[in-house]
């Protein structure tokens, strides 16, 4: 019966976009394994970016609502490093990898939780715990 459920439940993830599509994998731990996932998710990135951006500026734009479930996340790469901001929430399996080039930003739409966010910075660890119930803008830099 959990499996019927954990189905139901991935198949509705999927079937609402939720997770962006193809932008979710685990990760790496060797730098050109990074760089290989990091071009990857640049180009599953690409996929549906303007729907992406338009509710990230709805999210941004709007007064921010308690009822909502979801939320956007801009993370402004300052470095001289292509990246990879990872996002774990918390107590469940649901996780976000998103891309970030060197010297720019990049945006998604999360659900609301408790997160666990994490990223290399130029081989400079970065690590941080959030309750994320509204927009957050995040800056990284070396």
């Amino acid at each position: 019966m959990k499996f019927f459920r954990l189905l139901g439940v991935l198949s509705l993830l999927s079937s609402c976009e939720i997770l962006p599509s193809g932008s979710v994998s685990r990760p790496t731990s060797t730098p050109s394994d990074e760089s290989n996932e990091f071009a990857t998710l640049m180009e599953k990135d690409k996929i549906n970016k303007d729907k992406v951006t338009a509710e990230v500026l709805t999210y941004l734009l709007n007064e921010s609502d308690s009822r909502e479930s979801r939320t956007a996340v801009v993370v402004e790469n300052k470095s001289n490093c292509d990246l990879i901001f990872r996002m774990v929430r918390l107590n469940s399996n649901l996780y976000y990898n998103l891309p970030v080039a060197r010297n720019s930003k990049n945006q998604f739409v999360i659900e609301k939780g408790k997160y666990t966010l994490k990223s290399k910075v130029c081989n400079s660890n970065y690590y941080s715990q959030k309750s994320i119930t509204e927009p957050l803008i995040l800056k990284l830099s070396k």
